[in-house]
């Protein structure tokens, strides 16, 4: 028996290696992050403006990536599921808090701009 042929039988015997499905979990909990940010510049003035602005700036680029992984997640979860379906609904549950924290801040400054200008 030839190499090549040994190769492919052995190929062919082992199952295919998957890796963990993912869970849902990490779109969904930085979309609820991501929403949480925009609310920190209604937090008591007492804190210092640090914790109260800062957050303020990351909450365009944690709200994509909410978005995206939520979308990967969702790519990978198709076909059937074990789990009856909650993975899929975390998923799509960050992408969806991940929209709509996207849309705010831009909604806003459009809002604003038309305001003053």
């Amino acid at each position: 028996m030839s190499f090549v042929k040994q190769e492919t039988e052995e190929s062919q015997q082992r199952a295919p290696e998957t890796g963990p499905r993912p869970s849902g979990w990490v779109p969904l909990v930085t979309g609820a992050a991501t929403v949480a940010m925009i609310g920190c510049p209604f937090l008591p003035e007492g804190l210092p403006a640090w914790l109260r602005f800062g957050p303020v700036y990351f909450v365009l680029p944690v709200a994509i990536l909410a978005v995206v992984l939520g979308l990967l997640d969702l790519r990978h979860l198709r076909g059937p599921q074990d789990d009856g379906g909650t993975a899929r609904r975390r998923a799509r549950t960050g992408v969806v808090l991940g929209a709509v924290a996207t849309m705010l801040p831009l909604v806003a400054v459009w809002f604003a701009s038309a305001l003053l200008g």
